[in-house]
């Protein structure tokens, strides 16, 4: 049969600590207050549960009515309240393991990727685009037989997530590619400013990562003169231009169309 400790032993007591039995309850055993005042992260969590035998006894269990018994015989006008009991809880039943989950979400794609279409290039200059080197354009003035040397763009086309509303603006993303070739402009920091260059990708995707916003560029039409400009999504304010001397490479610049040429006029002829 089980044993339950007198009351006048316990009332005999300092109410300055807490107090329990062993196991042996022969005699009494000082055990810390646990605070579990503690803040449910807002987070999602794991709950695992652990199933077995319970260890505690029905010793422990009188051990505990007794001393809330002690508890509400305190003096005073004070209302019991659910920390009282915080303590006298965690010794009674089994812990229960809390396991942080870190969860995460593929967020929308910053660029979706919808088509492609191929266009002729001229500068206002008339230059056209011409590959001379694997990795580098130039403008120059063809005419003749060498017309044939002129490249044409395939110009891969983007809806913008909703929140960024650049189409409704009329910029239109665009990613520029030579037709023909795995070779797409993208623009980067070179030293102290931008610099253009051909970069071998395939980028008919959609662009989701903060890395490949190097080779999208707004495409900024002006209907009523027919004309177009690109101008970087990574470096706003710099634009795809040429120089005003032919055979130069075709670069980057923050002054539109005031030592070089940044207007040019698309055709799918």
């Amino acid at each position: 049969m089980a044993f339950v400790p007198d009351l006048d032993t316990l009332e005999s007591s300092s109410m300055s600590e807490e107090t329990f039995y062993g196991p042996e309850c022969l005699r009494l055993q000082e055990k810390p207050c646990l605070d579990l005042d503690m803040t449910c992260p807002q987070v999602d969590i794991q709950v695992t549960v652990t199933e077995g035998h319970s260890t505690r006894t029905f010793r422990q269990a009188a051990t505990l009515m007794v001393a809330v018994t002690k508890l509400l015989k305190q003096p005073g006008p004070r209302d019991f309240a659910d920390s009282d009991l915080g303590c006298f809880l965690d010794d009674l039943f089994e812990p229960v393991p809390f396991q942080r989950v870190e969860s995460s979400r593929a967020g929308a794609p910053v660029y979706r990727y919808t088509r492609s279409q191929s266009f002729d290039i001229l500068d206002i200059d008339q230059k056209c685009f011409v590959l001379e080197s694997p990795t580098q354009l130039v403008a120059l003035h063809l005419q003749g037989p060498s017309a044939g040397r002129k490249v044409k763009l395939n110009i891969a086309l983007y809806r913008p997530r909703a929140s960024q509303g650049d189409s409704s603006n009329g910029r239109l993303p665009v990613a520029l590619g030579i037709k023909g070739y795995q070779l797409y402009m993208s623009c980067v920091m070179g030293g102290t400013e931008p610099v253009l260059q051909l970069e071998e990708a395939d980028i008919r995707k959609d662009i989701e990562s903060a890395e490949l916003i190097r080779f999208i560029f707004y495409r900024l039409d002006s209907p009523a003169e027919g004309t177009t400009r690109f101008e970087s999504a990574a470096f706003p304010g710099w634009f795809i231009c040429t120089s005003l001397q032919p055979r130069q490479p075709v670069g980057i610049t923050n002054q539109p169309d005031q030592v070089n040429i940044a207007t040019y006029e698309l055709s799918r002829r």
